[in-house]
């Protein structure tokens, strides 16, 4: 019994999911959108009306190491990586993605 809850929170583990969030104006102002996603799965943002609309970028919480922005739907084209927040002081936080020369780009996301 013990190695199937062993295995089974293992799973699960592996696969965490992820806090990403969005929004359409600097510094998270204007419409923000959060999502709780899993990792390697690939986010289109056309399905939720922001598509090419992302000035900030922040990955909150979870197990992956940062989220990949993409400018083409179904994560392909040009990328840029936000690296997870660790703490203001240990790590980065909220990205505004005109500071990356990719705002009002984003069309997709995947977290890894």
């Amino acid at each position: 019994m013990k190695a199937v809850l062993a295995l089974s929170l293992l799973t699960s583990a592996v696969s965490g999911s992820v806090v990403f969030s969005l929004s359409t104006e600097l510094n998270g102002q204007g419409i923000r959108k959060s999502w709780v996603v899993d990792r390697w799965k690939c986010h289109n943002l056309a399905e939720d009306g922001i598509d090419n609309q992302a000035s900030w970028a922040f990955v909150d919480a979870g197990l992956a190491n940062g989220c990949d922005l993409y400018d083409d739907a179904d994560c392909k084209g040009r990328s840029l990586f936000v690296k997870k927040n660790n703490s203001n002081i240990l790590g980065p936080g909220p990205v505004n993605l005109t500071d990356y020369n990719f705002d009002n780009i984003a069309s997709s996301f995947s977290c890894v």
